[in-house]
């Protein structure tokens, strides 16, 4: 049984970040914790080796026009130091806080996706990165300051914020999202060293069916419109706000 949980986990993950770019570590944390009984530190250790390594392989699939490479260096580079800082406070706050936020953050980010963008913001492609590098840097602070903090890749505020604030079309952010996931785990992993209570078996086991996952959800975005994908994107996130929000108060 527990198996059989583990491999639907893990396939579902995958199957979020392959059809929007993220999303996949706010469905693993709270699934291991809530389904399968593990503590709060090394199910969000165990996410972010198997998020970041579904994203990899995502962002390998996705290179060509729509993954903007340079934005997601200049993200995830930004975001080592408050990955780092993240990673402290993650071993410091008392698990129900760190919950709690966790669970109100993807409300708020929720609510911002489902807002219809403005027509000034909606561009064909973002503008060049040295128009916006102090921009970039600040966002890329902080997502990296969460994905330490909350032990997840961080697609769910790395779309948004790609979307939202530097005027990507949801494309093009689900696919720069990827590889931007990818650079934040593995710093935010290594920070973490050694990785205690880390279960190889049932990482490598979500890992399996995550990749199984993100294929079949890149060929599914191909043929789904961007704004059903935002839409898409932001109910998740509040089904599982609401979820973790009315376990954890």
């Amino acid at each position: 049984m527990v198996t059989i949980v583990t491999l639907a986990i893990g396939l579902i993950t995958g199957l979020l970040l392959g059809l929007v770019g993220g999303g996949g570590s706010i469905l693993t944390v709270p699934a291991l914790i809530y389904l399968l009984g593990i503590g709060i530190s090394p199910a969000t250790t165990i996410s972010l080796f198997v998020v970041g390594t579904n994203a990899v392989y995502g962002a390998v699939r996705q290179r060509g026009s729509n993954l903007n490479v340079s934005y997601a260096l200049a993200l995830a580079s930004t975001g080592l130091a408050g990955a780092q800082i993240g990673n402290w406070l993650n071993r410091t706050l008392p698990d129900r806080l760190l919950m709690a936020g966790f669970a109100l953050l993807m409300l708020l980010v929720a609510g911002l996706m489902l807002r219809p963008p403005k027509l000034s913001n909606l561009r064909n492609e973002p503008a060049p990165l040295k128009l916006l590098w102090f921009k970039v840097g600040l966002i890329g602070l902080g997502l990296g300051f969460l994905t330490g903090l909350f032990g997840v890749g961080g697609g769910f505020l790395i779309v948004p914020s790609l979307v939202l604030l530097l005027g990507f079309p949801m494309r093009s952010a689900a696919a720069t999202s990827l590889l931007v996931i990818a650079l934040n785990s593995f710093s935010a992993l290594a920070g973490r060293w050694p990785l205690v209570g880390f279960d190889p078996a049932l990482a490598f086991t979500l890992l399996a069916a995550g990749l199984v996952g993100t294929t079949v959800g890149a060929k599914l975005a191909k043929l789904i419109p961007d704004k059903t994908l935002r839409f898409i994107f932001a109910w998740v996130v509040i089904a599982i706000g609401i979820y973790i929000a009315i376990r954890t108060f």
